[in-house]
């Protein structure tokens, strides 16, 4: 696993993962930090699951515990990812070397061919007969040279889709996928999520799109800090989590941006979903450091597009944020709509109750 989180971010996991490490019998060492790094940067809800069931059943985590999740959640992941790259690479080497094989038996049999053809004309040999060796000669040759094409044919898609492999473990590598602060998909960790549901240039018919904007949160920072401010952005992240469903992909996108891509969710599911969120993110509180409520509203303006024919994630998205700021533009803490490109009498009713 490679940690992208710059100098002062990981300064401030670290300092998060050394208090939740203070109270447990487990030693300072890579593996029990690499766990509790993980934690404490929200990069493996998975692994933090399970520390938090334990946590709760145990008051004290010992050198075991540790070990077990690291096994579980750290190493199996890396091995997991490896050897599916590798599972693939293989596949695609073995279907290589079938076309291989394929092509050496063809140029095989043309010799043979060939070698009879010299030996029948070593004999004295008619205008007839000639004419049927070469005939012969010319079928082979061209059953030779449709195997040696399907075979190049082969190469070359094999050879794209080594450099896809290639290049998706380079990525892996290079990108950090999820927000340091929150825990969610950052905008690349959106990306790749919607790539792996085969959504990003296609097939995004009917799939919903909720993209959200903390309302007046330069005010939030400027009035009462970045701390107070990151504690809503870590409340907008649980009630998303909260409110949407294993395969939905919550993401910060930026800033006070949030997108959740629906897939497989009606307009009307979405809309429901979208004012649920609103609402439970306007009952909010956040309190100080020193237990002081933080006086105000915190609120959500979002906007819901659906996606049609030949939209793309680019363009669903473009619409979904025009919405969004159709719901600042009408007053903030509201759910807007995306106009279809269609209208219908039912679109617009569901607007209208929507907004």
């Amino acid at each position: 696993m490679h940690y992208f989180h710059t100098r002062d971010e990981s300064a401030e996991i670290l300092r998060r993962a050394l208090q939740m490490m203070a109270p447990h019998n487990v030693g300072f060492h890579p593996l029990s930090y690499a766990v509790w790094y993980e934690h404490a940067a929200y990069l493996n809800p998975g692994l933090s699951r399970d520390l938090e069931k334990l946590i709760s059943r145990e008051s004290v985590l010992t050198e075991a515990d540790v070990a077990r999740l690291y096994a579980l959640h750290i190493g199996a992941r890396d091995v997991e990812a490896f050897e599916r790259a590798q599972s693939q690479l293989r596949k695609l080497l073995e279907d290589t070397a079938t076309g291989a094989a394929s092509a050496q038996s063809a140029a095989v049999q043309f010799t043979h061919n060939l070698e009879d053809v010299f030996k029948e004309l070593e004999q004295p040999t008619d205008t007839v007969a000639l004419k049927r060796m070469v005939a012969e000669l010319l079928s082979h040759a061209q059953s030779m040279h449709l195997i040696t094409s399907e075979f190049s044919q082969k190469l070359a898609t094999n050879g794209a889709e080594v450099a896809t492999v290639i290049e998706r473990l380079e990525r892996a590598q290079t990108e950090p996928l999820r927000d340091p602060l929150t825990g969610l998909n950052n905008r690349h960790g959106f990306q790749r999520a919607a790539d792996g549901l085969g959504t990003s240039v296609s097939n995004l018919n009917g799939v919903a799109l909720l993209a959200a904007d903390i309302d007046h949160f330069k005010k939030i920072n400027d009035t009462h800090g970045h701390v107070i401010g990151d504690k809503v952005l870590l409340k907008i992240a649980q009630i998303l989590r909260t409110h949407i469903k294993a395969q939905d992909i919550a993401s910060r996108l930026g800033g006070d941006e949030f997108a959740v891509l629906l897939p497989g969710m009606s307009l009307a599911a979405a809309a429901a979903l979208a004012e649920q969120i609103r609402m439970s993110v306007a009952r909010t509180l956040i309190s100080r450091l020193d237990g002081v409520e933080y006086v105000g509203q915190v609120s959500l303006s979002i906007g819901l597009a659906v996606g049609e024919k030949d939209d793309t994630l680019e363009s669903l998205r473009h619409r979904a944020d025009a919405a969004m700021y159709r719901a600042k533009d009408a007053g903030r803490n509201r759910v807007s709509l995306a106009a279809q490109r269609i209208p219908t009498a039912a679109s617009a009713q569901t607007e209208k109750q929507a907004g």
